[in-house]
């Protein structure tokens, strides 16, 4: 096997699936609806793989796992922004095929039965805690807003998962509309899970 290249990156992250706030997975549950139809999306404030700077890249992912996450058989593509650099390029295809160690991305390599071949797009982000949002091109789309209970009042829950392999802490929100059209890649969903976050990761896992 060929040596880890050693990597870190500090990165915005939106991330949301099919499941009812908060996503059962979180806390080792079965999903909401017995599969899972989620996204990541990651703005990367500062970062290197080996000797390629990565600031400033946007990357994102959609991923279906057909039944538990355990389980696998996943489909999944990679999108990367057009404003990477081939070098860049490069290395977060690297990152996410998992060879580099990596939390969420070494974990759910061997879980994937379809890898479409990555896409390059105009990823747009804005990062503004639960009014958070990203679309990638007419492929994906999402938009978050606070949780709110049913007389209005807004709440702010917090996930706090020492062992998470995507976050350490996040705030939950609510996806008000979010959906993906790419393949197999198929969704539209309202009033889902989504969460977002600061997060850390490098060769080691998710870090921070």
């Amino acid at each position: 096997m060929a040596a880890k290249t050693k990597w870190n990156f500090e990165a915005e992250y939106i991330t949301g699936c099919n499941c009812d706030w908060g996503c059962p997975c979180n806390f080792n549950a079965r999903p909401t609806q017995g599969n899972c139809l989620g996204f990541g999306a990651w703005q990367i404030t500062r970062g290197v793989f080996g000797a390629t700077q990565l600031d400033g890249v946007r990357f994102a992912d959609a991923w279906y796992f057909p039944k538990l996450v355990e389980q696998g058989n996943a489909t999944t593509r990679l999108y990367i922004d057009t404003a990477a650099t081939p070098e860049q390029r490069q290395a977060i295809e690297e990152i996410h095929s998992g060879r580099h160690g990596g939390g969420i991305f070494e974990v759910f390599a061997p879980l994937i039965k379809t890898r479409y071949p990555t896409k390059l797009a105009n990823i747009d982000f804005h990062f503004d805690g639960a009014q958070s949002w990203f679309r990638v091109d007419a492929t994906i789309q999402v938009t978050s807003d606070t949780i709110k209970y049913p007389d209005g009042t807004v709440i702010t829950p917090r996930l706090v998962l020492p062992h998470g392999i995507e976050f350490k802490e996040a705030l939950a929100t609510n996806a008000t509309n979010w959906w993906m059209r790419d393949e197999e890649l198929l969704g539209h969903y309202e009033n889902k899970y989504c969460a977002v976050a600061i997060v850390k990761f490098s060769e080691q896992g998710c870090i921070g």
